[in-house]
């Protein structure tokens, strides 16, 4: 995301909030680049993707809703998940800090702590 203060608003699919860095994964052989914790963003899931499911802190995709695969298996992993955000992979930028709010579908940076630098 290109500040702080942006908020991407759409379909919170699976309830809950996280914070985390965002990873942007555009294909299987990126799925090393997913460490523990991280936030995925991607276009969308499908049953190869499940395994990072099991070590991400929430999901964001371009596509789908409440039935989609994403939104189905981050409910079953307990995982914050908001969807259908339009071009999530150019407008989110890999290495932000992320607030994801699964229960009111809102995507935003997470502030600067207090006493940071600019």
């Amino acid at each position: 995301m290109d500040h702080a203060s942006a908020v991407l608003t759409r379909i919170g699919a699976s309830p809950g909030t996280a914070c985390g860095t965002a990873r942007t994964v555009q294909s299987l052989d990126q799925f090393s680049a997913v460490t523990p914790g991280d936030v995925l963003v991607c276009r969308t899931t499908d049953p190869a993707w499940t395994p990072l499911f099991g070590v991400v802190a929430a999901v964001i995709t371009e596509t789908g809703g409440m039935l989609s695969h994403a939104a189905i298996v981050a409910r079953e992993y307990g995982i914050p998940a908001v969807l259908g955000i339009t071009d999530a992979l150019t407008r989110i930028t890999a290495g932000t800090t992320l607030m994801v709010d699964g229960t009111h579908g809102t995507v935003h940076g997470k502030p600067a702590s207090p006493g940071a630098g600019p």
